[in-house]
């Protein structure tokens, strides 16, 4: 007879808290999906560029710890976070004589444009097939 609190003896323990997030912070799919969110959230003015700098350093630090699938994605987010810094510092720049602000915009489409492709690529498990591109 078993106690109605034990978990049945065919089913793997429920996996812990720690468990759970580690997922999303070692390399792996988890994590390679948590940077593009991180990303998208990232340009909720409200909140800064604080999520797009953790994903970064997130894409930094995992890159050269994964397998080839997220090898690419990983390359992929950090030369996204990379020339969007570029490009909005050269749009800031040129926000003095007035053209910057589509700059700024064509910025922000080009980045959510990148975080969802990599998304769906994610999700379908498939590697971003050129991830040094400046385009999409």
């Amino acid at each position: 007879m078993t106690d109605r609190n034990e978990p049945p003896r065919d089913q793997p323990p429920p996996s812990s808290l720690s468990d759970q997030i580690g997922a999303f912070i070692s390399p792996g799919r988890d994590n390679v999906l948590l940077i593009y969110i991180l990303y998208l959230i990232g340009m909720i003015p409200a909140l800064g560029v604080v999520p797009i700098i953790i994903g970064f350093v997130m894409a930094l630090l995992n890159r050269e710890h994964a397998g080839p699938l997220e090898r690419s994605h990983y390359e992929f987010q950090f030369r996204q976070a990379l020339m969007g810094l570029l490009f909005a510092a050269v749009s800031g720049l040129l926000v003095l004589i007035f053209v910057g602000f589509l700059g700024l915009l064509a910025t922000a489409i080009w980045w959510i444009i990148r975080s969802v492709k990599g998304l769906l690529a994610i999700n379908h498990r498939e590697p971003i097939p050129d991830p040094k591109t400046w385009t999409w």
